[in-house]
């Protein structure tokens, strides 16, 4: 469990129902359905117009990755890793690292070096991986967008929610009865927009973004070390350029 998205959502949500209970009035007056149907389902219909099915059905799975730690090896261990496997290819041969591939669990980096395994060659092997880094970025892209594009049309749907309530309640000022209903209309769906858009769609959009950074440094490393190897680059050599991406990634 990714300790820090929890906390963000539920901390701020928290801190939303605190300052109603403080305010003394309850959570009765703060909700409405109108305003829910506008917000939400507002926010449903215009994501589901957006996207392609196949996109929508990795909703679910995009959620988990924001919500779960990233099961990868951190940047100076990958670099051990691999700085390893040059080791051993240079005293014993492609072979000897065979079996020790297989049992990788990052698939990246296991297609990596099952392709050193294969004998391919450096000018062959690294277009490749850059291109299965290039599809992973759309892949990755497209839910980030999606979320960003939740948290705009969250905003907008409560805007609109409030011009709809503003013109129920000045078609209704001789009825003072139908006032009420109508500004709340036009006060929650603003409110609705704000915590959707902010607290939810903001939080999940903003942790797919970092885990996809990190993913692709992590990539990035694996096809220089791969290619280095392939082009049977020394050792220190490796280790020093595999060093250098991450001096660069941690200033």
């Amino acid at each position: 469990m990714d300790k820090t998205s929890l906390g963000g959502l539920v901390g701020g949500w928290g801190l939303v129902a605190l300052a109603i209970i403080l305010g003394g009035v309850g959570f009765g007056p703060y909700i409405d359905v109108p305003s829910v149907i506008i917000v939400v389902g507002g926010s449903i219909a215009v994501t589901a117009g957006q996207f392609e099915g196949s996109d929508l059905k990795r909703f679910t799975p995009a959620l988990k990755v924001a919500f779960n730690e990233v099961k990868v090896e951190s940047l100076p261990e990958l670099v051990e890793k691999i700085t390893f496997y040059a080791t051993e290819i240079k005293k014993h041969g492609v072979m000897q690292i065979e079996q020790k591939v297989m049992e990788e669990t990052n698939p990246f980096f296991k297609e990596a070096f099952q392709l050193l395994v294969d004998g391919t060659k450096p000018e062959v092997l690294e277009p490749l991986l850059e291109t299965k880094l290039e599809h992973m970025g759309k892949r990755h892209g497209v839910m980030i967008s999606m979320f960003g594009n939740i948290g705009g049309t969250a905003g907008a749907m409560g805007m609109i929610g409030t011009l709809v309530g503003l013109v129920a309640m000045l078609a209704n000022l001789s009825d003072p009865a139908a006032v009420g209903p109508a500004m709340a209309v036009a006060l929650l769906t603003t409110m609705y927009g704000a915590l959707l858009g902010t607290l939810f769609a903001g939080i999940i959009e903003s942790k797919l973004a970092q885990k996809h950074e990190k993913e692709v440094v992590a990539c990035e490393v694996i096809i220089r070390g791969s290619s280095m190897i392939a082009a049977e680059e020394s050792i220190g050599n490796i280790k020093m350029q595999l060093n250098a991406i991450l001096t660069e990634v941690m200033e």
